[in-house]
């Protein structure tokens, strides 16, 4: 049985909140972040087994839920206050996934990447579609099941979902995977993901290398806005 914690409960919750993680990664900044929510009424699934890829933490999160949405985040985000109140009304009878966006070491404002650190969908419907795929885990993993989401119902972007992640992702590049969503979404990825200038390639070079996030830094302590 993977190991899973709880560290905050409600009789009758609303959201269950996933976070998959490993023993050796410290998620107390997240869990006290949640534990000061403004809204009561939801769980708290800590994933904590280092013998699950994150597919399979986030899928044994998924089945564990007792409520019927799930939001994910990772274990080195900081939701805000109302991060769980937000998701609450997010979803409804036409909505299956709902994505949000992210700042600080990993920007996003919602172009379709269901970026998994922000994240709330149907329990039911996720588990409908098979959950997350491991043959995606470490890259893409989250992009590629709300891609497959889109198919079981109507997915969108709320700009009130937002959730900081304060460090750069740990995620690497992997051109493997990155060949298989290409062959096994090629509309969807050449519409969101390839960009199509050479100026769009060099500033997505550029972003995955950090240089932005350090252009932002220099705009905060000169006050430029």
């Amino acid at each position: 049985m993977p190991m899973i914690r709880n560290p905050y409960a409600s009789d009758e919750p609303r959201v269950s909140v996933v976070i998959p993680t490993v023993p050796s990664n410290d998620h107390a900044g997240v869990v006290a972040a949640l534990r000061n929510q403004t809204a009561t009424e939801f769980e708290v699934l800590v994933v904590e087994d280092a013998s699950l890829d994150i597919c399979e933490a986030r899928n044994a999160g998924i089945e564990a839920a007792s409520a019927d949405v799930v939001a994910l985040t990772d274990d080195d985000c900081l939701p805000p206050p109302d991060w769980v109140a937000v998701i609450e009304n997010a979803l409804d009878g036409e909505t299956v996934c709902v994505e949000g966006s992210v700042s600080g070491g990993r920007t996003y404002d919602g172009t379709g990447l269901y970026v998994g650190c922000n994240l709330a969908f149907d329990r039911e419907v996720a588990l409908d579609a098979g959950g997350f795929r491991s043959e995606y885990a470490g890259w893409r993993d989250d992009t590629e099941f709300g891609w497959r989401m889109e198919s079981y119902g109507s997915c969108r972007y709320d700009p009130a979902m937002v959730m900081s992640h304060p460090d750069r992702p740990r995620a690497n590049i992997d051109s493997d995977i990155e060949a298989r969503l290409k062959r096994e979404y090629p509309t969807r990825y050449e519409e969101r993901i390839v960009p199509e200038t050479r100026l769009g390639r060099v500033n997505d070079w550029l972003w995955r290398r950090g240089f932005w996030n350090a252009v932002d830094r220099v705009r905060d302590v000169g006050g430029v806005r």
